[in-house]
């Protein structure tokens, strides 16, 4: 048995040590309560991170706020601007919604608001999640 634990150690050790993505997971705002999901953060070339989300159990945006119709993704370092990473690409048929963008950041708070439209250039008041990426998570 002890050969077995040892053997599964030494296989394991090389895996462990590849870093790989990290993940926080990510629940809804008081307007979303059923909403949660994941971030994955991933350093890709150029000193960038790969940000991927996908939340589940999000309510179309309309039933939100009125005239809502679109869900936004900031990132917000610490003591900045709110820069938008994109739009959800929402399926309101299995309530889920899903991201991949890039930041240059290692430390902020993701935020996910309902817009009007999807040209949104600042967050709404309408926050669906949020989450402080980095800083030792």
């Amino acid at each position: 048995m002890r050969s077995v634990v040892v053997l599964a150690v030494l296989l394991l050790a090389p895996a462990l040590g590849c870093g790989g993505p990290s993940e926080y997971a990510v629940v809804g705002s008081p307007r979303a309560a059923g909403t949660d999901g994941l971030l994955q953060l991933e350093e890709i070339e150029g000193g960038n991170r790969m940000l991927t989300l996908v939340l589940d159990h999000l309510p179309p945006p309309s039933r939100l706020a009125e005239g809502m119709t679109a869900y936004a993704v900031w990132v917000v370092p610490a003591n900045g601007t709110p820069t938008k990473a994109g739009n959800l690409e929402y399926d309101e048929e299995a309530r889920q919604g899903r991201l991949m963008a890039t930041t240059p950041h290692t430390q902020f708070t993701l935020k996910v608001t309902a817009e009007a439209d999807g040209t949104a250039v600042t967050p709404s008041d309408v926050l669906v999640a949020d989450r402080e990426v980095g800083g030792g998570d």
